[in-house]
C-alpha cells in the first residue's frame, strides 16, 4: 500500500491553469498561502507528495522553512527523494534568517553542487509569496 508519504511527487499527472498555482494541503492558512491569494489564483490540492508548489506543469517549488533546517535532516532526506523520483524541474526555496543563517552554506553545497537544483533564498513566508507570484509571471 502506497501512502500520500512514500508518495514523491505528482509528475506528469499536474495541470496548472495559466496564471494558477497548485499548493500543497499543508499550506492552507498560512502566510505564503494568505498573501498569494489574491495576487494569483492558488489551488489546494492534498496529493502532491514531497512538492509544495507547482507553478507549471513542468516547474515544482520546495520550501525549506527556518524551522526545517534547524529542526533536523529531514528536510535533507525530502530533497534527495524529489531529485531522484523526479524529472520536473525542482526550484528550492529556502527561508535563510540570522538563526538559519548557519545551516544555509551546507543547504546550498547539496541544492545546488551536489542536485544539480535552483536555490532561492527569502527572508519568509511574505518574500517567499512574491517570489513564486515573479516566477509564475515569467513562465507564464
Amino acid at each position: 500500500m502506497t501512502t500520500k508519504a512514500n508518495f514523491p511527487v505528482a509528475a506528469g499527472s499536474i495541470v496548472v491553469p495559466y496564471g494558477h498555482v497548485i499548493g500543497n494541503e499543508k499550506w492552507r492558512g498560512s502566510e505564503i498561502a494568505q498573501r498569494l491569494q489574491g495576487k494569483i489564483r492558488l489551488i489546494f490540492e492534498d496529493d502532491l507528495g514531497l512538492v509544495d508548489f507547482h507553478i507549471s506543469n513542468r516547474i515544482s517549488i520546495l520550501y525549506i522553512s527556518e524551522a526545517d533546517l534547524v529542526a533536523g535532516d529531514e528536510f535533507k532526506r525530502r530533497l534527495v527523494r524529489f531529485r531522484n523520483a523526479s524529472s520536473l524541474g525542482g526550484i528550492v526555496i529556502v527561508e535563510k534568517t540570522q538563526i538559519s543563517d548557519q545551516y544555509f552554506l551546507a543547504v546550498q553545497k547539496l541544492v545546488v553542487l551536489e542536485l544539480g537544483m535552483v536555490l532561492l533564498p527569502v527572508a519568509n513566508q511574505g518574500e517567499a509569496s512574491q517570489l513564486i507570484i515573479q516566477l509564475v509571471a515569467i513562465i507564464n
